[in-house]
């Protein structure tokens, strides 16, 4: 479930902001999946989970893409797949094909520079 920053239900215009000035609607959000589901649930803030310096051009657009991959993988009803990017397509890879794997790069290679 993703919900955007600053979003705020139809039906109310204020709700109680956290520390930092962010609206805790993710949290109101993930309470109801949990409580509908049954499921555990866990919120996680990007910005304190990227810490990897300001987006560029390139970033922005390549979570675009990954994003509009994700919805679509969704929407046509495609799960327990992951979202890559082979040959500079989006792809839907299977979980099967991952998870449980160790993969290596190499420290002195492209990825790392």
């Amino acid at each position: 479930m993703v919900v955007a920053e600053g979003a705020l239900p139809a039906d109310e215009s204020e709700l109680p902001r956290q520390a930092g000035g962010g609206v805790s609607l993710s949290h109101r959000v993930a309470q109801a999946m949990g409580e509908r589901t049954g499921d555990d649930y866990r919120v996680t803030v990007l910005g304190h989970l990227q810490r990897g310096g300001d987006p560029n051009a390139h970033d922005r657009v390549l979570a675009t893409r990954f994003g509009a991959a994700a919805v679509r993988a969704i929407h046509e009803g495609h799960f327990g797949q992951l979202v890559a990017i082979r040959g500079g397509k989006p792809q839907l890879v299977p979980l099967s094909e991952v998870a449980g794997e160790l993969r290596c790069i190499d420290p002195e290679g492209e990825l790392v520079w």
